[in-house]
């Protein structure tokens, strides 16, 4: 890249293309046609891959294999799995079978929904900013709807918003959950690990962050 570029994600696909094989491949037409041949030919569902993701060029393709022999809740399945290692099927195929004649898996769906939060503080009154933001929420929904209108379509997008710290309030659940903190650190340890991040790092980003929520929490509580 030679240059900084603004407003690269309103180009179309064709220019994104050409601004990347000029800026970043000295204009080499191969790297274009490697990008286009894997492109689908059908452009209704290449349309469907591009809105997957943003500034989408071309598709990344892995190999799509199956494992037969799946015995899950007393049904049997065959499983797709995409990976580029032969050996993850092999495996898994293998225990599929191994555990065919033994009762195979048993699986409970806990949830299917994600949770993100966010945290601010208001010094005022408390009574006050409940019933403003019971007012707005139907508004904060909607303004991001034009955001969130794939996920929509798939079943997804925000399905509520709610005042954390005042629920726990009203239900007398305690600020502090050990278990469930324990089971982020754990969580938050390993896939530091993953990008060679130590677990003093960590736990010090964590506990940060985790004692300014608590603090946040218990100004509510005390309210």
């Amino acid at each position: 890249m030679k240059m900084p570029i603004s407003g690269f994600s309103k180009l179309t696909k064709s220019e994104k293309i050409e601004w990347l094989t000029k800026n970043s491949f000295s204009n080499n037409n191969n790297i274009k046609n490697i990008l286009l041949q894997y492109c689908n030919s059908n452009e209704k569902l290449q349309k469907l891959h591009d809105e997957f993701a943003e500034n989408t060029i071309s598709n990344f393709y892995l190999p799509f294999a199956i494992a037969p022999n799946f015995i899950i809740n007393k049904k049997l399945y065959t499983i797709p799995m995409v990976t580029e290692e032969s050996s993850v099927i092999a495996a898994a195929s293998k225990s599929a079978k191994f555990w065919l004649d033994k009762g195979g898996f048993n699986a409970t769906v806990l949830s299917t929904n994600k949770v993100g939060q966010v945290h601010f503080i208001h010094k005022g009154d408390f009574k006050k900013l409940k019933k403003y933001f019971d007012k707005i929420k139907p508004k904060l929904i909607s303004d991001v709807s034009s955001i969130t209108s794939n996920m929509n379509k798939r079943g997804g997008g925000i399905l509520n918003i709610e005042e954390i710290g005042v629920l726990k309030k009203e239900n007398n659940v305690a600020v502090l959950q050990s278990k469930r903190w324990n089971e982020i650190l754990e969580k938050m340890i390993a896939e530091g690990k993953k990008k060679d991040l130590s677990e003093q790092f960590i736990l010090r980003v964590y506990k940060a962050i985790h004692q300014e929520s608590i603090n946040h929490q218990q100004s509510i509580f005390k309210q």
